[in-house]
């Protein structure tokens, strides 16, 4: 049924009907619904409302009417004589909130139709991919509510985001909403390591891979030197022999199968990024890289901040997981690298639940093996993982030696758990072991 003014009117006038048949209501109406929701005489109701719930009056037909003018006790009594019934306060709620929504978005509309440039289309846009995405109710959870959910939950097996490196899946559990960032200095791998993962988790879900410095034809070649085993000189030189041919042949199902799209980002903001993914469907996405986002502020601190904020957000309420590059500041010396080291902003710190940084083993090889730092886990421990790079394949795969942990909380508890062993044993040693008939002396 399409949408009304009057319909929304309609809707305003059954929450109310509703509060003031039954006061026991107000607190929900109040955190389900806002001043954005109502117009008109039910906007000054409501605000009447709300002014003497925060102020702890007992909500009633008569406090109400008295808290407003003496021509709104018509209004009043009105609104309570037209709602049938509160037991359907959930539908009201819903109708309510929608039609305004609805509403607000058709104003939009008429105001895209008069915008005469593209910088107020696009704050016209950004208005109304936000209005898109509902509020959420507020939800509790009591504690048979949450053992209940904890038995559901810890019954079943444990299911993460799949990482391409399986030596990864030991140390990171993402949950689907969870922003995760890449941090490493420019040519250092960060993007052929980001599209070896979105090219794995595109497998078993639909992956929208953001570019904001790389073509879609120079990221797909990239991936065909890894998938067809065709290295990336003779993919740039166009010298792919016959033989190189008949490999990629044999890999075309594997190629179009994969859930994979590629999106030329240039010139997007946070809220373009949120549109594609509620458009498109997207289950992750991996955004290359997160410095480049168009955004609002003064400076590029300010600028970068509400970048992080907005992607963290975006990640939740949508419950995508939501994968950014990240530059590091450059630093002369060969630090472990730090989280502060995320460059233009520490909200990307505060934000992240997951940071992971490439680092060249050997400043002087750049082809050489990195080290893959995992600085920032929020379930699990911190760890430092050498990785080998293939560069003629842009592949990257666990090195042939022993990986190390470095939470230096770890290392510092199995150390002194080996003291404590290796003290024990020589006081054992030293200590003569006395029959236990033996008399001792006072």
């Amino acid at each position: 049924m399409p949408v009304t003014s009057q319909s929304w009117l309609d809707a305003q006038n059954a929450v109310l009907g509703s509060l003031l048949i039954s006061p026991e209501l107000t607190p929900r109406v109040m955190t389900e619904t806002a001043e954005q929701d109502y117009s008109g005489a039910c906007l000054t109701v409501y605000r009447a409302i709300r002014k003497l719930f925060l102020d702890g009056i007992p909500i009633d037909p008569v406090s109400v009417a008295n808290a407003l003018s003496p021509n709104y006790r018509g209004f009043i009594m009105q609104l309570m004589e037209i709602t049938p019934t509160a037991a359907n306060i959930d539908s009201y709620i819903r109708l309510c909130r929608e039609q305004a929504r609805v509403l607000s978005v058709r104003e939009i509309g008429n105001q895209l139709v008069e915008a005469e440039t593209t910088d107020a289309v696009r704050h016209l846009l950004e208005q109304a991919n936000g209005l898109m995405v509902a509020r959420r109710t507020r939800k509790t959870v009591n504690m048979r509510e949450a053992l209940q959910s904890f038995m559901d939950r810890h019954t079943q097996e444990a299911k993460y985001l799949n990482w391409p490196i399986r030596e990864f899946n030991d140390y990171l559990h993402s949950d689907p909403g969870d922003f995760i960032i890449f941090g490493a200095e420019p040519s250092t791998g960060k993007t052929a390591l980001a599209l070896q993962c979105a090219w794995h988790w595109a497998k078993d879900m639909k992956v929208g891979f953001f570019s904001f410095e790389t073509s879609a034809e120079k990221l797909f070649d990239r991936k065909m030197a890894s998938i067809a085993g065709l290295e990336m000189q003779r993919i740039k030189k166009n010298a792919i022999t016959n033989q190189d041919w008949d490999r990629i042949c044999l890999e075309t199902e594997a190629i179009t199968s994969r859930n994979l799209e590629l999106v030329p980002a240039a010139g997007m903001t946070t809220a373009d990024i949120r549109a594609e993914i509620i458009e498109c469907g997207y289950q992750l996405v991996v955004i290359d890289y997160l410095q480049l986002i168009s955004s609002r502020g003064i400076n590029r601190y300010e600028q970068v901040t509400n970048i992080s904020i907005e992607l963290h957000n975006m990640a939740q309420s949508l419950g995508v997981t939501v994968v950014a590059l990240s530059q590091l500041s450059r630093s002369d010396d060969d630090h472990t690298p730090r989280n502060s080291d995320l460059r233009e902003s520490g909200q990307l710190e505060q934000d992240a639940d997951i940071i992971l940084m490439l680092k060249l083993e050997k400043q002087s090889d750049p082809m050489g093996a990195r080290k893959a730092f995992v600085t920032k886990n929020k379930e699990g421990e911190l760890f430092m993982m050498f990785l080998d790079f293939d560069g003629k394949h842009q592949l990257f795969s666990k090195a042939q030696r022993s990986s190390e942990t470095l939470d230096k909380y770890v290392n510092d508890g199995k150390k002194i758990k080996r003291l404590n062993r290796q003290a024990a044993q020589a006081v054992g040693e030293q200590m003569t072991i006395l029959p236990d008939d033996y008399k001792v002396p006072f």
